[in-house]
């Protein structure tokens, strides 16, 4: 399940300051007694440490709809009362005076005037379709007046941020577009549309959004090198799409899209873990163990006790051909967790695969190095016995690889393929 926003749990707005916060935190602990309430204000407290920390309020604020405050604004005379019959009435005279004289200056601000009132008379009672409607007739007489305009523009930026709390992204979007042809700086509404498009599935849509959000937090940034919170709002961006990249279907573009979104991440963070861990593995997936290696080196030595970097290491010299270093980073690793599986793992499958490597390209020998290092750490599986003795076998060593055959059927007394090789090699002799 996931983790339910902070803004959510202190039931206050993104954008809300550091009173706001603590006046909701102080609230909620007043009803939940830490002593009576104890998991409940546990979760209380996290949300506010996570709203605190700038790290942390960035992680969660990336992906929260923006609320843009604002209120729709109407003049005195826009208020008065008049029934409503004689509103609709006196509209229709005047779109037929207006069509009629349109050059006649008294017609086109009563009939303004008029559509006001009615869309002041509907947005009371939130048909916004129909004050919407209003107030683009009014734009359309007069492209120039103010209120018509910000309540318009406040409509579509309500409206959206409520559909999209529902997950009605499609309208989200359409009337966020909307309002961003009225206002194309608003940063906010690019930020909206940016997590609005990537949860409809509109990937490129959303991609644009997100570069121009990314552009516009970089020249902040600029002004404010200091910005915590700013830096990290970016560096979580490229974080979760070099994530999605990741998991996409692999391809070179993919991966390659992988690398310069955690690249992007420490030229604001260059000591950032999961991003070096994350270029270091996908240049594994891309085969360029070499430079997997240098990278991992690099980790290792500012992290010597992280084994999830040990093992990628040992993998990447294995894969680099490197396989003694690959073995001596591994056994280096269980002297300090003589019970970590993965690292056990690990050996475990490298020296089966280099020994069968070499076994089937005729290094009999050093196969069989591999193979009696790994009975070390599993004495009693079979399949190993089994290995070895073909290898003695391919070597000329019948009588080796005979005691081999016969160690595999006392682990597993049925295995035909043992007993086939045992009845070979006794009909030959």
């Amino acid at each position: 399940m996931a983790e339910q926003s902070a803004y959510a749990i202190l039931n206050v707005r993104k954008g809300a300051d550091e009173q706001e916060i603590k006046r909701a935190y102080v609230e909620l602990v007043k009803r939940y007694d830490p002593e009576k309430h104890t998991e409940r204000f546990m979760v209380i407290q996290s949300a506010y440490e996570r709203l605190r920390d700038p790290r942390k309020r960035a992680k969660e604020d990336v992906f929260t709809y923006n609320y843009l405050k604002g209120e729709f604004v109407f003049a005195p005379e826009e208020k008065e009362e008049d029934p409503l019959p004689e509103v609709l009435a006196r509209i229709r005279d005047l779109e037929r005076q207006l069509a009629e004289q349109p050059d006649n200056p008294a017609v086109k601000p009563a009939l303004i005037l008029n559509l006001m009132k009615r869309s002041y008379r509907n947005a009371q009672k939130k048909l916004w379709a129909e004050a919407i409607k209003d107030w683009q007739a009014v734009l359309r007489l007069d492209p120039t007046h103010q209120r018509a305009k910000n309540n318009l523009f406040f409509a579509f930026v309500h409206l959206a941020y409520y559909y999209a709390l529902h997950d009605l992204t499609d309208d989200a979007i359409r009337l966020w577009e909307q309002a961003l042809e009225m206002d194309p700086e608003n940063l906010a509404i690019i930020h909206n549309l940016a997590i609005a498009c990537e949860q409809a599935g509109l990937h490129d849509k959303a991609m644009k959004y997100w570069n121009e959000v990314v552009r516009r937090w970089k020249m902040e940034l600029d002004k404010r090198p200091d910005d915590e919170y700013l830096r990290n709002c970016i560096i979580e961006v490229h974080k979760h799409h070099g994530g999605k990249a990741l998991q996409s279907v692999p391809t070179p573009e993919t991966k390659q899209e992988a690398v310069e979104q955690y690249r992007e991440i420490l030229k604001f963070n260059p000591n950032d873990f999961e991003a070096r861990y994350q270029i270091a593995a996908t240049l594994m997936e891309e085969n360029k163990f070499d430079e997997a290696v240098e990278e991992l080196k690099k980790l290792h030595a500012e992290h010597p006790k992280n084994l999830d970097v040990v093992n990628l290491l040992g993998w990447a010299y294995l894969n680099a051909g490197k396989f003694e270093m690959a073995f001596n980073t591994w056994r280096r690793a269980l002297i300090t967790d003589p019970k970590n599986l993965a690292i056990k793992d690990s050996i475990t499958r490298a020296r089966l695969a280099v020994g069968k490597k070499l076994k089937e390209g005729g290094h009999y020998t050093q196969a069989l190095v591999h193979f009696k290092e790994l009975l070390k750490l599993m004495p009693n599986a079979w399949e190993l016995h089994y290995e070895i003795a073909d290898t003695l076998l391919r070597k000329g060593d019948r009588r080796a690889a005979l005691a081999e055959f016969q160690r595999v059927l006392e682990l597993d007394p049925k295995n035909k393929l043992a007993k086939k090789a045992i009845a070979d090699i006794r009909l030959r002799a």
